[in-house]
């Protein structure tokens, strides 16, 4: 019953979006050239999903980029979307999206025929993959200074996308750049992107109670 409801809302939506690229001032792919074509799944659900989709990384930015499991990644999600970074959500989170994901994929390799679709054993490496990579979410029971100005500025603006992230994840040379890609996406997807102080405050907090180098 939950296969077949999912396939009619994604007919559904694909119709939707087929019926309403006429009506778009720039040239869109039709719903069949969107099947057919290269790369045609992922131009499709550009057009439908727009900013909401997440911005991706690079294949060598994944962690052990070389190892199956980000391979798999990289060739499977890339289909239909940039490719995710494991921080994208927790541990707890990941099994539940990959699942989503998985019969997506499989209802439109079968129906449409436009995306492969992973094996049992792929979605499991997958998942444990982004597992074993996945965001770490902040222990508040740790941080007496989570109510202070910086400390309210780094919940704020770090929860508009994903979990509240452990600032022990990264040192304190390496979160500045981090905070930098995680400013560019919260662009891209039309977060709030807080003035300057507000980010060096981001930063500030995280650079307190960052990992200590060895």
């Amino acid at each position: 019953m939950r296969g077949r409801t999912e396939l009619a809302a994604a007919l559904l939506a694909l119709s939707a979006a087929a019926a309403g690229l006429a009506a778009l001032s720039a040239p869109r792919l039709s719903l069949g050239e969107a099947m057919t074509g290269p790369q045609g799944a992922k131009a499709l659900m550009k057009q439908m999903m727009g900013p909401r989709l997440p911005p991706g990384i690079a294949p060598s930015e994944l962690p052990e980029s070389r190892s199956r499991g980000a391979r798999l990644l990289a060739r499977y999600c890339t289909q239909c979307h940039e490719l995710p970074g494991p921080g994208l959500h927790t541990a707890r989170e990941w099994p539940r999206v990959v699942a989503r994901m998985g019969r997506r994929m499989r209802m439109m390799s079968g129906m449409m025929g436009c995306v492969s679709a992973p094996s049992d054993a792929e979605l499991r490496e997958i998942t444990g993959y982004l597992q074993r990579h996945a965001q770490a979410p902040i222990d508040r029971s740790r941080y007496a200074d989570l109510d202070t100005q910086a400390g309210i500025a780094f919940q704020e603006t770090c929860s508009q996308c994903h979990a509240l992230p452990d600032p022990g994840q990264h040192t304190a040379a390496e979160w500045p750049s981090v905070v930098a890609r995680m400013t560019k996406h919260m662009a891209a997807m039309g977060k709030v992107v807080p003035a300057k102080e507000v980010m060096e405050q981001v930063i500030g907090f995280l650079r307190r109670h960052a990992k200590q180098q060895m």
